[in-house]
């Protein structure tokens, strides 16, 4: 993935239509940042009212009162659920679960442009699609949408294709991607590949016990913005300071295990802090670990402790994203 190119079949996703008069309205509020503007992607982050963190969607705008909900597998009903819940009474707007119509490949690396070029015709150039941008693309016989956007943090795309279509355009993305080395990869290499980006997991890094300045998530937030669920505690949590702050270590020595979820982090005797995911970072080739420490010691360099099936094993703050700090790579 980080050197040449991988396809994965991602079926886990909730996919949500959501449209109709005064839906770009209703989302705003629901929403602690921006929404996109047509034909791009955002991330997005519905909280409750005491701030905490209760879902998180990459948003899609297809039209001005049209958008594409992208969630958690597992969060299908609890997102639901909470739109539902928050839909005004009477409203015009219409939401749709999609999740079983369609399916969803992710093909990403460096080689990810030269591979999609061989299958459409589309221009799939920085200058005619960017990172975080959408377009109705054709595979075959098949028509879709493609996300310049990925959970892996290198040049691709998301295809959300018709579900019957899905398997063809697999066989398509992987003849045409033989000559680049092409290669599957699973959940399990895409969490090593999220940590390295130090990119958050919704029920893993993120839950409603904390709010997106909490989990570092400062960019994803307008406090300057007129209103929306949850903007009064965030802004006294941005007066008074976050008593804790979400950020990578990276362990001194690989070991023979992990950081698993609820590991404590000490600095000395003192625990200071709680993993909240843990993995190895085979591209950075060390074991690393997201975790909430302390906001005093929560400064890159800060030397930690973490316990790791009783053993306590030395550890440093590191400054994310720890790999690609610059996120060149996404916009290639």
């Amino acid at each position: 993935m980080r050197e040449g190119v991988g396809i994965m079949d991602f079926g886990g996703f909730t996919k949500l239509m959501v449209e109709g008069a005064g839906a770009a309205a209703w989302l705003d509020r629901l929403i602690c940042g921006r929404l996109p503007r047509p034909g791009h992607v955002n991330l997005a982050y519905m909280l409750n009212e005491r701030g905490g963190i209760v879902s998180e969607f990459t948003i899609t705008r297809l039209a001005e009162n049209r958008f594409y909900l992208i969630s958690a597998a597992s969060a299908e009903w609890h997102d639901l659920d909470w739109l539902e819940g928050h839909r005004p009474a009477g409203s015009a707007i219409r939401i749709e679960n999609i999740s079983a119509q369609l399916g969803s490949l992710v093909l990403a690396g460096p080689q990810a442009r030269a591979v999609l070029a061989q299958v459409s015709d589309a221009d799939l150039s920085n200058q005619a699609f960017p990172w975080l941008s959408v377009k109705d693309i054709e595979i075959g016989y098949a028509r879709m949408l493609a996300l310049r956007v990925n959970y892996v943090g290198e040049l691709g795309w998301e295809l959300h294709a018709p579900m019957e279509a899905l398997s063809a355009t697999y066989d398509r993305l992987w003849q045409a991607g033989e000559a680049h080395g092409i290669r599957d990869f699973g959940m399990y290499a895409m969490d090593s590949l999220r940590l390295e980006k130090c990119y958050r997991g919704w029920k893993q890094d993120m839950t409603h016990e904390y709010s997106p300045l909490t989990a570092g998530l400062e960019r994803f937030v307008d406090l300057n913005r007129p209103d929306f669920i949850g903007k009064q505690a965030l802004v006294e949590e941005a007066r008074q300071g976050s008593r804790e702050k979400l950020v990578p270590l990276v362990l001194d020595e690989t070991g023979d295990a992990d950081a698993p979820p609820c590991a404590s982090v000490f600095q000395g005797d003192g625990r200071v802090g709680l993993v909240t995911s843990g993995g190895y970072g085979h591209a950075l080739q060390r074991s690393l670990a997201l975790a909430y420490i302390r906001s005093d010691l929560a400064s890159p360099g800060t030397k930690v402790d973490i316990e790791i099936l009783g053993e306590r094993r030395r550890a440093v703050i590191g400054r994310e994203p720890l790999y690609d700090p610059t996120d060149a790579r996404l916009r290639m």
